[in-house]
Order: C-alpha cells, then sequence, then structure tokens
C-alpha cells in the first residue's frame, strides 16, 4: 500500500541526505514507486532542513552495526583511515534496498561490505572470511531469535531413517580460509587495549592495527555455529562432519545421510551415532 511506501521512503531521506535533495530536485527520483500524487506533494511540502535535524543518526545506527562486524569494521577502518568509508553504506543501493524492501539492515552492510572487497574499496586479504564469519554469526543470531522449536532430545535407538532432520535454529556451519580466527583474535587483542584508554586513539603513537596473519591458502577450517551460554559459540570440524552438516542446511533424510553413497557399513554407523549426538545437543532438529 501507498502509506507503506511513503513510510520507507521517509527512512531513505532521513539517512541519505544526497537522496532527501533528489527528490526535490529530480522529478524521476520518485518514479516507479507506489505514491499517490498527494503523497508526492506531502513529501515535497516539508521544509528541506528536516531531513538533516538529527546530525547523529547515521552514527547511532552505524555503531550498532559496527557491533555485530566489529572485525571487519575494525580493519576496514584501519585500512582506509576514514569514518567516511562506512557512512557510505547509507548511500548505498545496499541499504536503500533493505529500507525499501523490509530486509535485514544487517545482512545489507555486509554485502555492503563484502562490495567493497570486490571493487577494491578495501583490499585486505583476511576481509571476505571475516565478513562472511560475522556475517554467518548474525544470520544464527536472527534465526535463533525467530524462535522455531527446536524437537526434544532423540536417542539413538529411537531414530528412524525414514525421518527428516536440519540444522535446528541458531545452528550453521561454514568453511572459512586458515587463520580466520587468529585473524579476529588479533583484532579483538588490539581493540582491548585501545579500550584502556579510547582517547589515546587521537596520538600520534596510539598502537596500530597492524601484522594481520596472512590468509593460509589453500588450508581450510570448517566451524559449526551453535548457541550457547553466551550466545553464538564456534566448533571446529573435520572436514567429513561439515560435509554431514552442510547437507542438512536443508530438511533431508537421514537414511540419506547415513547411507552415503561408498560408505561402508562402519561408516554408516559412525554416521548414525554422531547424528544421535548432533540431535541431543540440538544441533539437529527432527521435522515433519
Amino acid at each position: 500500500m501507498s502509506h507503506h511506501t511513503l513510510q520507507k521512503l521517509t527512512v531513505r531521506m532521513l539517512y541519505d541526505e544526497a537522496f532527501a535533495t533528489s527528490v526535490y530536485d529530480n522529478a524521476n527520483a520518485l518514479a516507479g514507486l507506489d505514491l499517490t500524487d498527494a503523497e508526492r506533494a506531502q513529501l515535497r511540502n516539508v521544509d528541506r532542513r528536516a531531513w538533516r535535524h538529527d546530525a547523529l543518526r547515521q552514527r547511532r545506527t552505524l555503531r550498532t552495526l559496527a557491533e555485530e562486524f566489529k572485525i571487519a569494521t575494525t580493519i576496514v577502518l584501519a585500512e582506509t583511515r576514514s569514518l567516511a568509508a562506512l557512512e557510505s553504506f547509507f548511500a548505498s543501493p545496499f541499504f536503500h534496498r533493505a529500507i525499501q524492501q523490509r530486509g535485514s539492515l544487517a545482512m545489507a552492510f555486509a554485502e555492503f561490505l563484502l562490495d567493497g572487497c570486490v571493487h577494491k574499496k578495501w583490499t585486505a586479504e583476511q576481509l571476505p572470511d571475516v565478513i562472511r564469519l560475522e556475517k554467518t554469526f548474525a544470520a544464527c543470531r536472527r534465526s535463533l531469535e525467530r524462535g522455531a522449536d527446536a524437537s526434544s532430545p532423540v536417542l539413538p535407538q529411537t531414530i528412524n531413517d525414514r525421518a527428516r532432520v536440519r540444522l535446528a535454529p541458531g545452528c550453521d556451519v561454514a568453511a572459512f580460509e586458515a587463520n580466520v580466527i587468529a585473524t579476529i583474535q588479533h583484532v579483538e587483542k588490539y581493540l582491548f587495549e585501545l579500550s584502556l584508554m579510547p582517547a589515546m586513539a587521537l596520538c600520534d603513537d596510539a598502537p596500530r592495527l597492524t601484522g594481520l596473519p596472512p590468509v593460509a591458502r589453500p588450508e581450510k577450517v570448517w566451524l559449526l555455529f551453535s548457541p550457547g551460554a553466551t550466545g553464538i559459540s564456534l566448533t571446529e570440524l573435520d572436514k567429513a562432519a561439515y560435509q554431514i552438516l552442510y547437507e542438512t542446511r536443508q530438511p533431508i533424510v537421514i537414511r540419506n545421510l547415513i547411507a552415503r553413497p561408498g560408505a561402508t557399513k562402519a561408516a554408516a554407523k559412525q554416521s548414525q551415532e554422531v547424528l544421535s549426538e548432533w540431535l541431543e545437543s540440538r544441533v539437529l532438529m527432527l521435522i515433519a
């Protein structure tokens, strides 16, 4: 409905001054949007200065986003030495699309950061995997918050191999270049040092973020993301376990996981035991 379009458009104008100006000066700025003539006139009758009333709106929102993408934003700021590099998110198609389509701002920010890697706005070789890892954390938190009920613990002997399983809410698996965890720990150590006296960042001899661990290609690390006592936790997997869990990102029949092509009876039995453990620990859940 047009009033919903108007609400989203208002948010976009509040965050993006250049876009707000174009609404006044460019007859085509609102082309294709579901707005009545009266609503278009209503927007343009607002005093232009109103959109700039809250000078810190972008930075408050950026602070929230940076809390979820702490490591990636720190690396970007250390490389670019420019807050404007991150503030440009609010003028990007990623931001505008997320608002207009009611998407996740955090996921849009992750895509913005990854796009910056592709177009060499920032070039640290560690960044793509760091962004993907923090994006997975953010997605798991939202999956858990949506509150899909996990099934109750299932004992190994009660598993029906015709049943279907999938990763439980808040769980995911992903593969990364080796040293991604070392990179995160390196940046966290730097941030902790800076937190002892934040104002020292103004000093010429302040600590700088240098010496990031090199990306160790072609080595990989396979990680399980799952809810823990203090949030989403990480568990390192072997490649075989990762491959099984990766298939459960979509519902899959247990039999197809156990009786994998070329699997021996011993391997199938081991897979069944591992599946039972994951069901009991609520990494996996049975579904209808």
